[in-house]
């Protein structure tokens, strides 16, 4: 692309990396400045992408006419004024998932996105996997049949290295633990594939970690289409990421190398997708074509900007995602009562 979209990095740890790396893989994104209150990790990021400049304020970078927009990886419960000041300055924000911490703080980034009007995507990457676009073309094309039910699981060992030097060890700043960093890329993609989730049943229990937050949670989700799911995330394991769909025609069984994700352009290369027919016993091992989700999201957010491209996962798709961990808690605290989402998402205002 001659003419790239300028963007700016806001919150320059290892996550900010990933996308960086991300970003500069595909040729719609310039990498113009870049923002952390730290000086030495300002300029170490410079170094590494090659960025001409950085700013010493975030008011200085939201006053730079050059960035277009600014990607946004600072802690969770931050999200919120970072990207509201950001949008009212008038640029495009992309953030990490989840949109925020709480429901309250999604509420009013929504709020602002509508009523500012800008650009806003919010990094559900999860869904742009190979394999879960795959499920997606054999649930709209009618090759799963009816879907009644569907496992979802997103552990990994983080919560058994969590020190209180680190913001997710808190559950203020946190809540959900295993749930809102990993279980929240599932809520986002299993609505996606399936529709609105209605009631959240869940138990959630604080077993292995030294932290405030959770470590083993188990929800099962309601479908507005009356499909039942299971969605487990779990901070006390190693690396697991599988999902299975099925339906009245034919399951589809979907497993991923978790130590891969950083690395996204090579990550289908570690996932195999499998289908099993109805009367059939033996799998089918199905072709996956290598996708970047980290790359394509951020291309497609830049090329928004420019009215090129729309945003796949905005304001709302964010907050039901959010959403879902949020009735898990309710749920549990309630010993396990379904919990309307609708119940949570009004509870917390509109913003």
């Amino acid at each position: 692309m001659e003419d790239r979209v300028r963007l700016a990095p806001v919150g320059l740890g290892r996550w900010a990396r990933v996308l960086a790396r991300g970003a500069q893989r595909g040729d719609v994104v310039e990498l113009v400045s870049c923002f952390s209150r730290d000086e030495a990790r300002r300029t170490a990021f410079q170094d590494e992408f090659g960025i001409a400049r950085g700013a010493a304020s975030y008011e200085e970078l939201l006053g730079d006419p050059e960035v277009e927009g600014v990607i946004v990886t600072t802690p969770n419960d931050t999200h919120r004024d970072v990207i509201v000041q950001a949008l009212e300055a008038g640029k495009a924000v992309y953030t990490d998932k989840p949109i925020a911490h709480t429901l309250e703080h999604a509420n009013a980034i929504a709020a602002a996105a509508r009523d500012v009007g800008g650009v806003f995507a919010v990094g559900h990457s999860a869904r742009r996997l190979s394999g879960h676009r795959e499920m997606a073309r054999w649930v709209a094309d009618g090759r799963l049949g009816d879907v009644s039910l569907v496992e979802a699981n997103f552990s990994n060992e983080r919560g058994l290295e969590l020190t209180p030097d680190t913001w997710r060890f808190f559950a203020a700043k946190s809540p959900g633990g295993a749930f809102i960093q990993l279980g929240v890329h599932h809520a986002d993609t299993l609505q996606a594939l399936l529709g609105p989730i209605r009631t959240v049943s869940a138990h959630v229990r604080r077993l292995f970690t030294k932290a405030e937050v959770p470590d083993a949670v188990m929800a099962i989700c309601e479908f507005e289409s009356g499909a039942l799911g299971y969605l487990g995330t779990g901070w006390a394991s190693p690396g697991v990421y599988r999902m299975s769909v099925l339906g009245t025609k034919a399951a589809l069984n979907y497993d991923l190398d978790f130590t891969k994700w950083d690395e996204s352009h090579l990550a289908d290369d570690w996932s195999r997708l499998e289908a099993q027919y109805y009367g059939q016993s033996e799998r089918e091992t199905l072709d996956l074509p290598r996708t970047d989700m980290f790359r394509e999201q951020l291309d497609e957010f830049a090329l928004a900007i420019r009215g090129q491209a729309e945003v796949e996962v905005g304001a709302d798709e964010a907050v039901r995602a959010l959403a879902v961990v949020h009735a898990a808690l309710l749920s549990s605290e309630r010993a396990g009562a379904a919990v309307p989402l609708a119940e949570v998402i009004e509870a917390a205002g509109k913003g």
